[in-house]
């Protein structure tokens, strides 16, 4: 029923009145501010919450001046024109309805929503309603704030996840990260390059940590100037970078590039360090297959880069397939020599050491591996059992199995002794007198009665403790003796002050004697001043009469070599082994 009828009907006033008290209620109960104004603009009807929510007084109310209404509404917004053209767009669609934001000087902000009025099916006007969202939008500000917040933090925590500490340049996860999506997307021409600096150990010691930290600084600044912008650079290790080239760059002539630049002395705090670089390289389709990932390219580049240090350090060079198939057969061999040392496959031969009047007084202990039907010398396996640290195990069983086979024979006479080679890395172990000592207690052999071989670089390793070691070992009888003499750094000075018994002239020196009128004052020199310090000189590698001839008229006071009897295994020893030679 219309407010028409209402009123045609009898008793239509009091229902009229009920009508227009519950639009009033309504009006009032809703917390929204309500504004409803005819077709002809003038307002017809406003609850409180609209004028509280505008701040429009009472009196300005009461005069029903519609334009001063508007005034003060447009006064307060931030967009006052934006408003008034959104109102004549309305006006001009009866029929459409909008929803909007307004943004307050103040910092208010309202949700408007407008649509029309309707008596009937006829539009009478339009009803205007405002939402105090100030709160909610504040909070929806307060947000995206932190999300934004969130995003740089996240930002910046990638980076630091990314980012090496001291250099700046990428780190290993980010290497790992790049290496990944190139080799999943196939980037075509990917190279990759895996630069170690040349003995790093040795600056740390010598210069300290720090002046090595403003070098690998220096270092990588350089390498970042040598590669393009989108090239990327990491240091994965302490003195490993790596540089991944995505195409179109010569791999070659950027690590020709990087080893020139490294060369260039760097100074750092008024020293000058000398730098060298092994750079390995590897490139993805030419090196690996689409089926390999990221990691089989970089043990690539890694095999290529040691490729580098072996022949010579200071220089590149690229993968080869040759180089896996030498990577293979190293592992096998290594793996071999293991079981060997389990399963005593490896045994000590011994070859006899004579004095000057041709008598028996030493036999030197050499491990022999018993490998597939034959014989293999130390240098197959010792450079193997050292890289492993197999050398300590085998240095044990060696020791143990020597006790064993030449107990009766040292028995037999105070005089004799056995020489035994042994290795730096051995001598790194703390406990390796102690370890030495029991197993001739076990073995019921008089330490004066071992003599411990060691090659003269040892005794440039003064922080391992090698010396301590020797030192302990010599105070109880032990003697010692440096091997392959001649050929390494030791001088007759610093012999004097290492715990050393004696010196075995390298078969070099041995090899150039030729003919009885043969006259070396190099060698005449090393036995005479090895004597005036107390120590007793043997020469090795003697094959011939008359090197052995002129040995013993310089004095030297023992001899080794093929003349004498190749090495033979201990029983085999035992029958052949007069106790005296022929001089």
């Amino acid at each position: 029923m219309t407010i028409r009828e209402l009123r045609e009907n009898e008793g239509g006033t009091a229902d009229l009145q009920n009508l227009v008290s519950l639009l009033n209620a309504t009006l009032e109960s809703t917390a929204d501010g309500l504004l409803v104004v005819g077709l002809d603009g003038r307002i017809t009807g406003i609850n409180a919450n609209f004028a509280s929510m505008w701040r429009i007084p009472r009196t300005i109310l009461a005069t029903h001046d519609d334009q001063a209404v508007i005034g003060m509404v447009v006064d307060q917004l931030q967009e006052p024109e934006a408003f008034l053209a959104k109102v004549r767009e309305l006006y001009d669609r009866p029929q459409a309805e909008s929803l909007d934001i307004l943004e307050f000087k103040d910092g208010r902000v309202f949700e408007r929503f407008s649509r029309p009025q309707m008596i009937a099916d006829r539009i009478v006007g339009r009803v205007w309603s405002f939402r105090d969202i100030t709160a909610r939008r504040q909070a929806e500000i307060k947000a995206d704030r932190a999300l934004e917040d969130l995003a740089i933090r996240a930002d910046e925590l990638r980076k630091l996840a990314f980012t090496d500490a001291l250099t700046g340049l990428g780190n290993r996860a980010l290497f790992n990260d790049e290496l990944r999506k190139a080799t999943a997307a196939g980037t075509p021409e990917l190279s990759l390059l895996l630069l170690d600096l040349d003995d790093f150990k040795e600056i740390n010691d010598v210069h300290g940590h720090q002046c090595g930290d403003g070098m690998l600084i220096e270092l990588a600044r350089r390498i970042r100037g040598v590669v393009r912008r989108e090239d990327i650079v990491a240091r994965i290790g302490g003195d490993e970078f790596v540089v991944l080239l995505p195409g179109g760059s010569d791999a070659e002539a950027v690590a020709g590039r990087l080893v020139d630049l490294a060369q260039r002395p760097i100074d750092v705090g008024g020293v000058q360090l000398a730098v060298s670089l092994s750079v390995g390289i590897a490139g993805w389709g030419s090196d690996c297959s689409g089926q390999d990932g990221g990691e089989d390219l970089l043990r690539r580049a890694d095999i290529a880069m040691y490729a580098a240090k072996s022949a010579g350090k200071n220089r590149f060079v690229r993968f080869d397939p040759g180089m896996m198939s030498k990577l293979v057969e190293r592992a096998a061999l290594q793996d071999n020599l293991r079981k060997a040392i389990a399963g005593d496959a490896i045994v000590p031969f011994y070859q006899i050491v004579v004095a000057r009047t041709g008598e028996v007084c030493q036999v030197e202990a050499l491990a022999r591996w018993q490998h597939e039907g034959g014989i293999r010398l130390p240098s197959d396996f010792i450079p193997h059992a050292e890289a492993t640290g197999l050398i300590r195990d085998l240095g044990t069983m060696m020791l143990t199995k020597v006790s064993a086979d030449m107990a009766a024979w040292l028995g037999a006479d105070a005089e004799r002794s056995i020489a035994v080679n042994v290795s730096g890395l051995e001598l790194r172990d703390v406990d390796y007198a102690e370890s030495v000592l029991e197993i001739l207690r076990t073995g019921g052999i008089n330490p004066g009665q071992i003599v411990l071989e060691v090659t003269e670089s040892v005794f440039l390793e003064e922080e391992c403790g090698a010396i301590a070691q020797l030192a302990e070992l010599r105070r109880h009888g032990v003697r010692i003796a440096v091997d392959d003499f001649g050929t390494g750094y030791s001088s007759f000075g610093r012999l004097q002050e290492l715990p050393v018994d004696g010196v075995k002239l390298d078969k070099s020196f041995t090899h150039r004697i030729a003919g009885a009128d043969y006259h070396s004052p190099i060698i005449i020199s090393m036995v005479d001043m090895a004597h005036n310090l107390g120590m007793t000189v043997t020469a090795e590698g003697i094959e011939t009469r008359e090197q052995a001839d002129y040995l013993n008229s310089i004095g030297c006071d023992h001899q080794q070599g093929y003349l004498y009897g190749r090495p033979q295994p201990a029983g085999n020893l035992h029958a052949a082994t007069p106790d005296a030679l022929e001089p």
